[in-house]
């Protein structure tokens, strides 16, 4: 491991865990959030995006279905593949359930992730994985209202040559067939626990 992927790698860690804590403690929190905030017990913010498939997405097309939710990026080293892997398995373990689950992957790298390159990589998990992108403007502002990542880190990132990692959060969301949020959970989690989780949400 070079000594600038270790650095990375780090900063992603801590990062990630910083934005966990925060969404964490969002999810608790008995007191109204910020408007346009991802929160336990309200709607997920809506967006306007475009899938892999090239056309635009919001949340409405995915109406009365179950929402998992993740940011990522194709060239991510470990937690992304970690994450989708976690999501596959689960669905598979729910059985023929996992249909009506609307899995959603929003990237945190709109300069390499192509539609078509979205396309490819996340059909190698989950296949009916719906792989979104945008311009930097619409993205940021998804980006913040989930805290997710940050625009101006990015921005910087992208400008320091073809290869470079990016600070994003890898919490993952679940939310009902009405899209209030009720769970935010993380890919180390065990398998059969996420499952449950899905149980539960696809019975409600």
């Amino acid at each position: 491991m070079t000594r600038k992927y270790f650095y990375a790698t780090i900063i992603l860690f801590l990062t990630s865990a910083f934005m966990f804590y925060t969404a964490l403690s969002s999810f608790r929190s008995p007191t109204e959030p910020q408007t346009g905030v991802v929160v336990s017990g309200k709607p997920l913010p809506d967006f306007s995006l475009v899938s892999q498939d090239n056309q635009s997405f919001s949340l409405q097309k995915v109406a009365g279905r179950p929402v998992i939710l993740f940011f990522g990026y194709t060239s991510c080293p470990d937690v992304c593949p970690l994450a989708m892997r976690k999501i596959a398995a689960s669905l598979k373990a729910l059985g023929p359930e996992r249909g009506d689950f609307a899995v959603i992957f929003i990237t945190v790298d709109p300069v390499r992730d192509t539609p078509s390159i979205l396309a490819k990589w996340v059909s190698q998990y989950y296949p009916g994985t719906i792989a979104l992108t945008g311009d930097l403007e619409e993205l940021g502002r998804v980006w913040r209202a989930y805290g997710a990542a940050n625009p101006d880190d990015y921005g910087s990132a992208a400008k320091s040559g073809d290869t470079y990692y990016i600070s994003h959060s890898a919490v993952i969301y679940v939310a009902d067939r009405n899209h209030v949020l009720r769970y935010i959970l993380t890919p180390e989690m065990d398998t059969e626990a996420f499952r449950q989780v899905l149980e539960e949400i696809h019975r409600s």
